[in-house]
């Protein structure tokens, strides 16, 4: 599928939103939004292969991805690694525990603290999806040289870069003064 093309707003009264000079927002063409929809209909088909066989959400599963990349994480730590809140986190992870797929290991010195990590049947499930996952990635990059796939690893992980230092600003330190 071909990039739409830019469009730019002509004047203050074109797109909703607009004016007072300022340009609309052109959802079509604002990456946030292209990459949002892009990871969502990947979700979509994945979602379509592990709900109806392993009965996990799409939480769960993120959990469990965190997880198996991260053996021993604790709950703030996959909340903030896929993107939960604590509480979807917290029942994603419970979910993953009644699955059987993953268990809760308090730690000694801190009850409250417990480290995440996934059973053995865990693992084959998670091993199971990784391999849709990895299939799908491959195909929705096959169009890609490897020129582009490499100035698209270089692109994205500068976007990621930029994310985190826009998200450590906060609104406040993005907003203009006045």
């Amino acid at each position: 599928m071909a990039k739409p093309p830019r469009a730019e707003p002509s004047g203050p009264d074109e797109g909703a939103g607009a004016g007072e000079g300022h340009p609309a927002i052109v959802l079509e063409t604002w990456l946030p939004y292209r990459l949002f929809g892009v990871a969502t209909r990947i979700a979509e088909i994945l979602q379509s292969y592990y709900a109806p066989r392993y009965g996990l959400t799409l939480a769960a599963w993120r959990a469990m991805a965190v997880v198996g990349a991260r053996p021993g994480a604790s709950a703030g730590e996959i909340a903030q690694a896929a993107g939960l809140d604590q509480f979807a986190a917290s029942r994603a992870i419970g979910l993953l525990v009644e699955l059987g797929l993953a268990g809760r290991e308090s730690a000694r010195r801190d009850r409250r603290f417990a480290a995440i990590a996934l059973t053995s049947e865990g693992r084959r499930v998670f091993l199971d999806i990784s391999r849709l996952a990895l299939r799908l990635e491959a195909e929705l990059v096959a169009g890609l040289d490897a020129a582009e796939r490499a100035a698209l690893e270089g692109a994205l992980a500068k976007v990621e870069d930029a994310s985190a230092v826009l998200r450590a600003k906060g609104l406040r330190g993005v907003m203009p003064e006045g």
